[in-house]
């Protein structure tokens, strides 16, 4: 069990709830990920839907509103998720089960070829028998007297009727493996509205005291794997986002926003910037200036503490409703533990 809070107090405020269509942005650094803060916004969400009277801190009226999850990651797996909300005390396998959670997969097969189910074999007398370049493998040696039996071939996966792989212990919980096809906006709706399926399919009923977080987890690697050669940039990103965003009670997005793809950006007046540079920094700032809080993450600047991990800037971001939506801004240090657990504190505290 972790020695510290599941969520640390300081931060509650900010990643118990969101405004309606709201959209929080998390940037990080390779020395400082995001996916501990992610944890934290899907903690309170899923622990409100396991125990409806637990206490995060809220008023009575939020408590009692049904919340979902749904996480579309792009770079990090299943298997990394799964075990990471264990130590939070979050079963998201049983979760997804129950409907409260659902895992949207944009890693493993996103680039991948799509496969033809049944497709026929090509006959022997058709199939042109490919020039030699190698010496064949021998194959495995006959039993030999005086030795024990030789181990039983491994049995084969079952497949289903179309002659797909059955879902294996490791894809339980994965509601979606997102594929890449196409080009351009096309390539990006057909991605929408396998997001928004997942989605839809979570909210069930029609019942407006559900509510649905939708954390999608580094969508600029898309960006980055794919980018101006195949017809996306910063404007169909921004729009894709926009879109998802319509889909969901709130938003929480995370991107990368290390030096060199921010400031070397033209905009920063480097001309040699490369057009990955050029398309992540105009994505990661229009991002700014639309979401209601920007939570940046950061190292020391003063180099590695024992003690402390990085430093957690929360300010307003360009969507913040003047007069209407207030936010206090702040800066903190956070330290993660061994065992999974997150110390958030102020400068100067311990």
């Amino acid at each position: 069990m972790p020695s510290q809070p599941p969520l640390p107090p300081l931060i509650a405020p900010y990643v118990s709830s969101q405004p309606e269509s709201s959209l929080t942005l998390i940037t990080s650094i390779l020395g400082a990920t995001s996916n501990w803060l992610v944890l934290r916004f899907l903690h309170p969400a899923l622990s409100t839907s396991i125990n409806p009277n637990v206490s995060l801190g809220l008023d009575e009226q939020q408590n009692d509103a049904k919340k979902k999850v749904v996480l579309v990651s792009f770079l990090r797996g299943w298997e990394f998720w799964r075990a990471e909300a264990k130590r939070l005390g979050l079963d998201l396998a049983r979760l997804a089960d129950k409907k409260q959670f659902a895992f949207v997969d944009g890693l493993s097969e996103l680039f991948s070829a799509p496969q033809i189910a049944n497709a026929a074999s090509p006959s022997p007398s058709n199939s042109a028998i490919p020039p030699r370049t190698s010496l064949p493998l021998r194959g495995p040696p006959g039993p030999v007297p005086g030795r024990g039996p030789a181990p039983a071939p491994a049995t084969a996966l079952p497949t289903s009727v179309n002659g797909n792989a059955t879902r294996n212990q490791t894809d339980l919980g994965i509601s979606k493996k997102l594929r890449f096809t196409g080009r351009g906006t096309a390539a990006l709706d057909a991605l929408e509205k396998d997001i928004v399926a997942v989605i839809d399919q979570l909210k069930g009923s029609n019942d407006s005291s559900e509510e649905v977080l939708l954390i999608i987890d580094q969508p600029d690697f898309l960006l980055a794997a794919t980018g101006p050669r195949s017809g996306i940039g910063a404007t169909e990103m921004s729009e894709w986002i926009t879109g998802l965003q319509q889909a969901a009670h709130a938003t929480v997005m995370t991107i990368a926003a290390d030096s060199p793809l921010i400031h070397n950006a033209p905009a920063a007046g480097n001309q040699g910037a490369t057009p990955v540079e050029g398309e992540h920094a105009a994505f990661a700032i229009g991002s700014a200036h639309r979401a209601r809080s920007v939570m940046q993450l950061r190292t020391l600047e003063t180099g590695a503490a024992r003690d402390v991990s990085g430093v957690l800037r929360i300010s307003r971001g360009g969507g913040l409703s003047a007069g209407v939506d207030t936010l206090d801004e702040r800066e903190l240090l956070y330290y993660i533990q061994r065992d999974g657990g997150v110390k958030v504190f102020g400068r100067g505290e311990s």
